[in-house]
């Protein structure tokens, strides 16, 4: 803006000269006025208020000039850019020059005018100072307005921060204020407080998870003991220590299955990308399981139902980790033959659509409605853990390791019949060999 301020007081100057000058050649060309009454005029006018003109004729001889003129080599300049052009303006220093021709009666003449835009100058400097210090003060208050709106931007962020540090206790502690709920500052909060009940929940989950495994191991470790110490004290024939024997392995064999599903339960809660899997055969998995149960078991029955329109190995492979899924196949197989008292399991396998489903089916004394909710949960034992022995990870560590294998798990159960339902895509088998 200032720029073109100051372009157009620069040629307005220029015409300014041009018309001043022009009226003193009409003047003397028509001999309006005489040139001694222009001086004494000229004379009389201060400097800085009256442009200096100096007119020649055709002939190159001076007919007026005001108080001073250029000198020779700049003149000489000026005519030859007026040979070219009617119209010529520059500077010379400070001052402003602008030149022409002019035909007036008697002859065409040769002008040069020259002046200081005094008045000008001294507009335009006002005006730069005043642009510099509307710009100083522009610059201070945005500056300020911006710390300002920046303190109010951010006074949510400090006082959730504030919040955040005054947590010490996940089990007690107060959520962080959510806002409006709908800003991004709110959506921050929100993602914080799941975190924090993620992270409570975990930390529960832990100290319940030592609990129980406390518990476990010292019941058969405390029983263990008591039997040492019983049998050191009054263990006097063959038969007695047999029975203690016979005592502390059971205890001992509990000791160990706890452990081994503790480390199975650790295997089934690796990241996906962490376990290996690979086309694997359910058939051969389940018979291998089955194997192994009967082996530990050896009043175990357990029957197995292929449907008859299977005939495809496609059809009984999806992708998994075969180790874990024998896992879960097994704990399935020992919970059903344990809880029934013929210790037997009926498992049916059969298609549909692109899932292998496998049901594990026994007639034992079932689950009551109370404990269902619950099934899943680690170291749960219902109301029926008086039937058999066991620590309550087997169905969960089972849920887990299905999970794992993006398949589903389902239960129906009543007093004398409990159906255990697992399906396994094995689509995914089929997508894995084709790629």
């Amino acid at each position: 803006m200032f720029q073109y301020y100051q372009k157009q007081s620069v040629k307005d100057y220029f015409d300014r000269l041009h018309l001043k000058a022009t009226v003193k050649v009409d003047m003397i060309d028509g001999e309006t006025i005489d040139p001694d009454i222009l001086h004494l005029i000229d004379d009389n006018m201060p400097v800085a208020m009256e442009p200096q003109v100096t007119i020649w004729n055709e002939c190159g001889g001076l007919v007026y000039w005001d108080r001073s003129h250029l000198p020779d080599a700049e003149r000489q300049f000026l005519f030859d850019k007026l040979d070219e052009t009617n119209l010529y303006n520059t500077w010379f220093g400070q001052m402003q020059i602008c030149a022409f021709t002019r035909q007036g009666e008697k002859c065409q003449y040769k002008v040069i005018a020259m002046g200081t835009d005094v008045a000008g100058i001294a507009r335009r400097k006002a005006m730069r100072n005043a642009f510099a210090i509307s710009f100083v003060v522009t610059l201070l208050a945005l500056i300020i307005a911006l710390r300002v709106l920046a303190r109010q931007a951010f006074a949510p962020v400090s006082h959730m921060i504030d919040e955040v540090s005054a947590i010490t206790d996940l089990h007690d502690y107060t959520p962080i204020n959510e806002g409006n709920g709908k800003d991004e500052l709110a959506k921050l909060a929100v993602t914080f407080n799941n975190m924090l009940a993620q992270l409570k929940q975990s930390f529960d989950a832990q100290r319940q998870f030592v609990y129980n495994i406390s518990h476990e191991l010292r019941t058969p470790l405390s029983a263990i003991i008591a039997e040492l110490e019983l049998t050191k004290q009054e263990c006097k024939s063959e038969d007695d220590y047999k029975r203690a024997v016979d005592s502390v392995l059971g205890d001992s064999r509990r000791i160990v299955k706890l452990s081994n599903d503790l480390l199975d339960l650790a295997k089934a809660n690796y990241a996906p990308a962490d376990i290996a899997m690979h086309n694997v055969r359910i058939d051969e998995i389940l018979l291998e399981a089955c194997c192994k149960e009967q082996k530990a078991h050896p009043d175990y029955n357990i029957h197995l139902n292929f449907d008859a329109d299977m005939i495809d190995d496609s059809m009984v492979t999806v992708r998994g980790n075969e180790y874990l899924l024998g896992v879960a196949f097994a704990n399935l197989l020992d919970n059903a033959c344990k809880f029934s008292e013929d210790k037997a399991c009926e498992v049916n396998i059969s298609q549909k659509g692109d899932n292998v489903v496998l049901d594990f089916i026994d007639k034992g004394i079932g689950i009551n409605a109370e404990d269902q909710k619950k099934l899943f949960t680690p170291f749960f034992r219902g109301a029926n853990h008086t039937f058999a022995d066991g620590n309550g990870i087997g169905l969960s560590l089972t849920h887990k390791i299905i999970e794992l294998h993006q398949g589903n798990i389902s239960f129906t159960s009543q007093p004398g019949a409990t159906d255990f339902s697992i399906s396994l895509n094995s689509k995914l088998a089929q997508n894995e060999s084709v790629s």
